[in-house]
């Protein structure tokens, strides 16, 4: 899987309704093998919040179409002895050929926080999948799709046991953060929180062209936080979100609108940016941001944003890819000086004046006084004066 890598200046992302279907339990059929998959997942790196492999594919749900009609639905493979997934209740292999749409089912069953997931599959062009990731990041899970299209008993004639060959591939967009300090004799960075805010929750999946896309019809803005215990920023770059474990975001992959910091500082048009919950000092103690005080009598927290950054190094591209891994970081004081801007939806106090509404979107850090020199040539109209002693 591709990586790509940033590093900013200063800072251094229902059931399927089918109609008129018909089911055919396996006992109607004559032919002598039953239907069932060998699986492989792409070559990406289950518990929950980690990539799915073909070693942790534990089972997967798939919908069979064949004949103008649907000859089963939603069923539920489970893997067997010898990388071979079969289902509980067997289906014979028809007389005709069919179609094979496969998916892993979210595991995580908490009500109050699962990814969300719907399959419209029927005889007609609709054949998608719905999902929505999850808020937390613990509850996040992979989601991976496969199809094996005009499939036979004879077409598995080469297959151990028969079965068809299934390959899973990814198809939401994975995130990692990280962050370094450049500065460490200067500067003392703390972090305990990172965001990615104002992007679209909701993806749709479809079959017909392999492609997972932001929905259209809920284009509703949302926003992923992690929290985790407070970690000093050093030289050497950092995984902070794997702090508390879970190391990366599965979101739906869609091109964002950046938040355009030079021209809307206070981000009235809600564009897309990351920030990071933190506690920047001088080394001689001195607060950089914020320049509060917490209840433990400690420099507060605050959060510093920097807009979502283009997928390609110097051009203004923002298409996050379906089955693509970003590793965004933020590296402070790259220039010496930067640590990104005060965070125009959540800001703390910048200039220490105990409001922070006109601190939306400023500058962090401030710019040290230097200067260019140089010396022009002397005048060539010299002058030589002789005294004559």
């Amino acid at each position: 899987m591709k990586k790509a890598t940033f590093l900013f200046a200063g800072l251094a992302l229902i059931a399927a309704s089918c109609s008129e279907t018909e089911i055919v339990n396996s006992t109607t059929q004559e032919a002598p093998e039953t239907i069932n998959f060998s699986a492989y997942a792409n070559r990406l790196t289950k518990a929950l919040q980690t990539d799915v492999t073909t070693a942790n594919l534990k089972s997967f749900n798939v919908t069979a179409i064949g004949n103008n009609a649907v000859y089963f639905d939603n069923i539920t493979f489970t893997k067997g002895s010898s990388r071979v997934w079969e289902s509980s209740t067997e289906y014979a292999w028809p007389n005709y050929a069919l179609d094979f749409y496969a998916y892993n089912i979210p595991e995580n069953n908490d009500e109050q926080d699962k990814t969300g997931f719907a399959h419209f599959i029927n005889i007609g062009e609709n054949k998608n999948l719905k999902v929505t990731p999850a808020k937390e990041i613990a509850h996040q899970e992979d989601f991976v799709v496969a199809k094996a299209l005009g499939q036979t008993l004879a077409s598995t004639s080469g297959h151990d046991h028969h079965a068809v060959n299934l390959t899973f591939k990814h198809y939401l967009t994975q995130f990692v953060i990280e962050a370094k300090n450049s500065q460490p004799n200067n500067y003392k960075v703390e972090v305990t929180g990172v965001r990615i805010m104002n992007i679209a929750g909701t993806g749709v999946y479809t079959f017909n062209n392999s492609q997972m896309t932001a929905s259209t019809t809920e284009n509703v803005k949302t926003s992923y936080e992690v929290s985790f215990s407070n970690k000093e920023l050093s030289s050497v770059t950092h995984k902070v979100m794997g702090e508390n474990g879970y190391g990366q975001w599965y979101l739906v992959p869609q091109t964002v609108t950046p938040w355009v910091q030079s021209s809307d500082i206070k981000n009235t048009a809600n564009g897309a940016y990351l920030a990071l919950k933190v506690r920047i000092a001088a080394s001689n103690g001195d607060k950089v941001y914020p320049k509060t005080t917490g209840e433990d009598g400690d420099q507060a927290y605050a959060w510093m944003a920097m807009p979502m950054p283009s997928v390609v190094s110097d051009d203004k591209v923002y298409d996050y890819a379906q089955g693509k891994k970003y590793t965004i970081i933020f590296n402070f004081f790259s220039d010496g000086t930067g640590a990104g801007f005060v965070d125009p939806q959540e800001p703390g106090d910048l200039d220490g004046d105990g409001s922070t509404e006109e601190d939306k979107g400023r500058p962090i850090g401030g710019h040290v006084i230097k200067f260019n020199a140089t010396v022009e040539d002397w005048d060539a109209d010299n002058t030589t004066i002789t005294i004559n002693l």
